[in-house]
């Protein structure tokens, strides 16, 4: 969202969601989706709801009351290219920030409008040296990837308590030496297993990523399922060897000469697009400011939008990037996450974090050792031992998460289109969380990122003023201040 403007003579507020952009024959349906999600769910905030046009364009007019205290202010959203807000103060108390909550609230809904629209898709995905097979659902391997691609740790720390059982059962108290060595070795190999979970390889050969979609009416989705889906592979395959196998782009009229061929419909309501993205060039801009040697960049063919960044050292780096996340972001969006995931190379985090857990698991034997000297160790004590030591390894994990996001805007000059990357992958998250407040649950959870709430505003509030120098002293600061906020 721009920045709130405030004029005094006549008081009001202003902002633009600069995030949003609208066709013209959605304007309607934006509203009506506003009004829903905001009035139906919550009427006894609002005193009334009126639609109307302004300076020629649709709006729609909310006055926002305090139950028991009276009305509070009145905001005209206008649907446009761009939504315009205005907000109008009926009493003196209402502050800059309160009207930074409104629009905030509105913008939270405009993208779920975004990402709810009554349209599906299916894409294939494209690269020009790839070895065309046939795709098997749900393999065990796409299964690991989506849990671990899903932002939460829940999983993997689940996973580690079975391991770590059955560990001590083989082994006994050889458990303590030969589990900090394990987890070593994955350290060591993780870039190894990353390429050999992934479905292709980026290079500077084979720099382009090509991802066509189909979309429909929604309501169409499962027929078309069942009709097209076990044709899929031979879709595919055809529009491989008509274009890119020959030495063509892929084109519109390409695509829909196949798409044509198998019945599929083409007009208003079933469109093709086409998007083309050079991975390794917006890669090597990246790495290159950051004064990093080229890593391995591999994609993984999933719709969970997602980027992440392994290895002990640049040398050994891995660039694990998601079509996901090719297909739902801008270039400038990518180039930000893609420096968030640098700035965790360049810093060793994977390797940081590691020193962390082994310090931390070398720490809980000495702990279960002392409460066993002092009789009171029984599985609650060491259950809660576990609990707390997760959430302080977890909350640290989070300083290097804000380092990298500050990082990446600081490189890359462009805090914003992180912030918009951030809005576009995690709005569900911006929901749970209550955007644009955050909650207790979203710091103290298992999850190494601070509340993407947080991350967004903190970003957009960046403004070229960026902390040079100690930026990990700078993030564990404002993640502290955070959690502190979120207490009270």
């Amino acid at each position: 969202m721009t920045e709130l403007v405030y004029v005094q003579e006549p008081r009001y507020f202003y902002a633009e969601l600069s995030d949003i952009k609208l066709e013209p024959s959605s304007y309607e349906s934006y509203l009506n989706f506003i009004e829903q999600t905001m009035v139906k769910r919550a009427r006894e905030f609002y005193e009334y709801v009126a639609r109307t046009k302004y300076e020629g364009l649709p709006a729609l007019i909310l006055r926002v009351k305090e139950p028991g205290k009276g009305s509070v202010a009145e905001i005209i959203l206008q649907a446009s290219e761009v939504p315009r807000i205005w907000i109008l103060p009926l009493t003196d108390k209402l502050s800059k920030v309160d009207a930074e909550f409104m629009i905030r609230r509105i913008e939270l809904a405009s993208l779920y409008y975004l990402s709810s629209r009554e349209e599906a898709y299916v894409g294939f995905v494209f690269l020009e040296k790839m070895k065309l097979v046939p795709e098997r659902t749900a393999t065990l391997r796409q299964k690991i990837i989506e849990k671990f691609f899903h932002g939460t740790m829940f999983y993997l720390f689940a996973f580690s308590l079975i391991i770590a059982y059955l560990s001590y059962v083989l082994l006994g108290s050889y458990v303590f030496v030969a589990m900090p060595l394990s987890q070593l070795y994955l350290l060591l190999v993780v870039d190894k297993i990353m390429e050999l979970m992934a479905d292709w390889k980026i290079d500077k050969d084979n720099r382009y990523v090509y991802i066509v979609t189909y979309t429909m009416p929604i309501q169409e989705y499962k027929s078309f399922l069942k009709t097209y889906f076990p044709l899929r592979f031979k879709i595919k395959r055809e529009i491989y060897n008509n274009t890119l196998a020959v030495g063509r782009d892929i084109t519109i009229d390409a695509v829909e000469e196949v798409f044509r061929k198998y019945n599929l419909i083409i007009d208003q309501y079933h469109r093709v697009s086409i998007k083309k993205i050079d991975v390794y060039s917006i890669s090597r801009k990246v790495f290159h400011k950051f004064g990093l040697p080229m890593p391995k960049i591999v994609i993984l063919n999933t719709s969970i939008p997602n980027a992440a960044a392994t290895g002990i050292s640049s040398d050994l780096a891995t660039l694990v990037i998601t079509s996901g996340i090719l297909l739902l972001l801008s270039d400038d969006e990518l180039e930000a996450v893609l420096a968030h995931e640098a700035s965790h190379i360049k810093n060793k985090d994977p390797l940081m974090m590691f020193i962390l857990s082994t310090g931390e698991y070398i720490l809980r034997i000495f702990v279960f050792v002392a409460l066993i000297y002092l009789g009171i160790a029984n599985f609650f004590t060491s259950l809660l031992y576990l609990f707390v030591a997760l959430l302080a390894l977890f909350f640290v994990a989070k300083f290097f998460e804000a380092r990298a996001d500050l990082e990446a805007a600081l490189v890359t000059g462009k805090p914003e289109a992180l912030a918009r990357s951030l809005k576009r992958m995690g709005i569900r998250r911006l929901f749970t969380e209550g955007y644009p407040r955050t909650t207790l649950e979203s710091w103290l959870n298992w999850d190494p990122h601070p509340p993407v709430t947080w991350r967004v505003i903190r970003l957009e509030n960046l403004k070229g003023r960026f902390p040079v120098e100690h930026p990990f002293v700078q993030s564990a600061r404002e993640c502290i201040s955070g959690l502190l906020q979120a207490i009270r």
